[in-house]
C-alpha cells in the first residue's frame, strides 16, 4: 500500500509540473501574438496611405531624348557603370489613365469660348478640344464627339515623323545633316534608291522643306483609289527622287508633303521596321500614348498625314516632347530650322518660353473635310483640337492666331 501511495504521489507531481509547463508556454505564445498585433503591423491610417500611393501613378519625369548609351541600357538591359542601390521594380503595363478634370480657369474658359465661336463661324458642329496643364489635369469641351475618341490629325502627323527621325538618328549615331547618298544602301533595301542628282539632299532639308523637291506629288493623289495601301509613301518617295521631279530650288522653303514621304522611307531604311512600328515605339510609347493608329485610307498618308488619335492623346504627346527639359524646346537650334519651321512643327523661343504649334487639314472634293491643331507652351500647357465638316484649316481661318494670342 505504501508503495502504491508513493507512486500516485509521484504521478500527481509530474502531472502538476506538466500542466504548469503548458500554462507557461501558452502564456508566452499569447504574449508574443499580442505584441506582434500591437507593434508589428501598420496602423489603419498607414495601410490606407500605402494603398493610395500604390494606385496613384507616379508623376512623369522631365522628358529627355537621352543618349545612345541611355537607349541601349534601357532597351537592351546593358549593365550600367553606376551601381544599382535597390532591386529594380517591374511595373505592369497599364491602360492610358484618364486625366482628371481641371478646375475652370480664365485661360481654359477663354480658349473654349474662342474655339466654340470659331466652330460656329465655320459651320462646324463635330469636334473636340482640350487644354492640358502641367499637373496632368485637363479641361475638355466637345461637340458630337468625345475628346478621347480617335480622329485623323492630318499634317500634325509630320511632328510625329520629325520626333521619330530625331530619335532614330540618335540611335544610329547620325546627324540631321546625313544625306540620302550617305544612307543609299539602306534606302535601296526598301526599294527607294537615291540617284546622283538627289544624293546630296540632307535629312535636315527634308524636315524643314528646303530640299528642292517639287512639285508636291501627293496633292493630285490625295483622294484617289491608291489610298488604302499603307506603303504608299514609298511610291511617292520613289517618284519624287526621279530627275524630272527635282524642279524646286534647294534651300528655298516650299511646304511639301513629299519631303515627309521621303523621311518616312528613311526611317524604315534605318530601323528595318515599318514606319508605323518604328514611330509608335519611338515617339508614342515614351509619351504614354496607346491609342494612336495608322490604318485604312487616311493611314496611307502615313508619315506626312496618316496618324489618327484623340485630342487628349495629341495633347499628351505634345506635352511630353515640347515641355522645357526636352531637347526639342531646350535646345531647338540643335535641330533643323528654317523661318521657325523645324521638325514638322513651328517653334518660337525656347525653354519655358517656347511656343510650338502646327495645323493640319484634309479637304475632300465635295468641300467636306477634317482638321486638327495643337499649340504647346514650354511650361507644359497644351491646347489640342480636332474637327470634321467643312474645309476649315486653323492656319487659314484664324484659329491658330487666336489660340496663340491666348497662350
Amino acid at each position: 500500500m505504501a508503495s502504491l501511495r508513493q507512486t500516485n504521489k509521484a504521478e500527481h507531481s509530474m502531472s502538476f509540473l506538466f500542466r504548469t509547463l503548458c500554462a507557461v508556454i501558452g502564456a508566452a505564445f499569447l504574449f508574443a501574438v499580442a505584441n506582434l498585433a500591437i507593434s508589428g503591423l501598420p496602423e489603419r491610417g498607414q495601410a490606407m496611405e500605402v494603398a493610395s500611393n500604390e494606385s496613384a501613378p507616379a508623376p512623369n519625369p522631365a522628358p529627355n531624348p537621352g543618349s545612345l548609351l541611355d537607349l541601349a541600357t534601357s532597351l537592351l538591359g546593358i549593365a550600367s557603370s553606376q551601381p544599382i542601390e535597390a532591386p529594380l521594380a517591374v511595373t505592369p503595363i497599364r491602360a492610358m489613365p484618364v486625366a482628371p478634370a481641371a478646375p475652370a480657369t480664365a485661360l481654359a474658359s477663354e480658349i473654349e469660348a474662342d474655339w466654340r465661336a470659331w466652330m460656329a463661324t465655320h459651320g462646324l458642329s463635330d469636334g473636340a478640344m482640350v487644354v492640358l496643364y502641367p499637373d496632368g489635369t485637363m479641361h475638355r469641351a466637345a461637340l458630337e464627339r468625345a475628346s478621347d475618341a480617335s480622329f485623323p490629325v492630318a499634317s500634325l502627323s509630320k511632328a510625329i515623323t520629325g520626333i521619330c527621325m530625331d530619335v532614330v538618328l540618335q540611335e544610329q549615331g547620325l546627324s540631321w545633316y546625313t544625306t540620302l547618298g550617305d544612307i543609299a544602301p539602306q534606302m535601296s533595301q526598301v526599294r527607294v534608291t537615291p540617284q546622283p542628282w538627289n544624293a546630296r539632299i540632307s535629312l535636315a532639308s527634308l524636315a524643314n522643306h528646303t530640299s528642292g523637291l517639287a512639285p508636291d506629288l501627293t496633292q493630285g493623289t490625295m483622294g484617289n483609289v491608291l489610298h488604302g495601301a499603307l506603303g504608299l509613301h514609298r511610291r511617292i518617295a520613289s517618284e519624287a527622287l526621279r530627275e524630272e521631279n527635282m524642279q524646286g530650288t534647294p534651300r528655298e522653303f516650299f511646304y511639301n508633303n513629299t519631303n515627309y514621304a521621303v523621311l518616312g522611307v528613311a526611317i524604315e531604311a534605318l530601323t528595318g521596321q515599318s514606319y508605323s512600328e518604328a514611330c509608335m515605339a519611338r515617339a508614342m510609347t515614351p509619351a504614354g500614348i496607346t491609342d494612336a493608329t495608322i490604318h485604312g485610307r487616311m493611314g496611307s498618308r502615313s508619315s506626312y498625314g496618316g496618324w489618327e488619335m484623340s485630342a487628349e492623346s495629341y495633347a499628351r504627346l505634345a506635352q511630353h516632347w515640347f515641355t522645357n527639359g526636352a531637347g526639342l524646346v531646350g535646345r531647338p537650334f540643335d535641330r533643323p530650322m528654317h523661318a521657325n519651321y523645324s521638325l514638322g512643327y513651328e517653334i518660337r523661343d525656347r525653354g519655358t518660353s517656347a511656343q510650338v504649334s502646327h495645323a493640319g487639314y484634309f479637304c475632300e472634293g465635295d468641300n467636306s473635310g477634317t482638321g486638327a491643331y495643337f499649340h504647346a507652351r514650354g511650361d507644359g500647357v497644351v491646347f489640342s483640337a480636332n474637327w470634321s465638316g467643312s474645309c476649315a484649316a486653323a492656319g487659314d481661318t484664324g484659329l491658330g492666331q487666336i489660340i496663340a494670342g491666348r497662350m
